[in-house]
């Protein structure tokens, strides 16, 4: 596997990886058309109009597949006014489940954030995505923020 920046002809695959944020339990007050149709729009945004300072990168195989892809981009601490690097998304194609793309895209994200002088790197999940929280966790991330939601 290898892991290159991003081109142009990858847009399509990156935004059919888009409906993979959902692929868990939403709460209930969450309308999962409404979530399908922001996380399209998110991700085809993203690669129509890179914000300044991000980047996006791709896994493929040997052959060319597509696997995953990964954007981050800098992010300010407004707490304690320290510069970190942010995972805005990181997806993995059922194709590539199980062969390290995801462990790789992670540690191309750590390697991406120590070339820019962070100290941390941080991204957000669904609470009940439980299969990323507990990868983000094997890779020794910590939980920080915790969102309440109370349904009224």
């Amino acid at each position: 596997m290898q892991i290159r920046a991003f081109q142009e002809s990858d847009k399509d695959f990156i935004v059919s990886l888009a409906l993979r944020f959902m692929d868990f339990e939403l709460m209930s007050w969450r309308d999962p058309d409404k979530m399908e149709e922001s996380q399209l729009s998110l991700a085809q945004e993203s690669v129509d109009n890179l914000s300044p300072g991000t980047e996006i990168f791709v896994a493929e195989d040997e052959t060319g597949e597509l696997l995953g892809f990964l954007e981050v981009q800098p992010h300010k601490d407004k707490l304690n006014d320290i510069e970190q690097g942010y995972i805005v998304a990181i997806a993995v194609s059922p194709q590539g489940e199980g062969k390290g793309v995801g462990k790789g895209l992670m540690t191309k994200a750590e390697e991406w954030s120590r070339q820019k002088g962070y100290r941390q790197l941080i991204l957000n999940v669904f609470n009940n995505n439980l299969r990323a929280v507990n990868f983000y966790k094997h890779l020794n991330y910590e939980i920080e923020v915790v969102k309440m939601v109370k349904e009224l």
